[in-house]
């Protein structure tokens, strides 16, 4: 039996495994928009989509496991 600590209780419904999925499917959906050569709309915004994706991999990575 374990006991959870506060931490744990505050991100109760945040994990760590399905978002992580979801931010890295993020950063790849910005890598095929900076490398598809159809639209200069989807290349200007490629950068955004990176960036976020990198940074929610970041915050998700500090969350708990369980």
């Amino acid at each position: 039996m374990t006991s959870k600590s506060k931490s744990d209780k505050k991100f109760g419904r945040f994990r760590r495994g399905p978002l992580e999925n979801i931010a890295t499917a993020i950063i790849g959906l910005g890598v095929f928009m900076l490398m598809q050569p159809f639209s200069i709309f989807l290349y200007s915004h490629s950068f955004k989509f990176i960036l976020f994706g990198t940074l929610a991999f970041v915050v998700v990575s500090h969350f708990p496991d369980e």
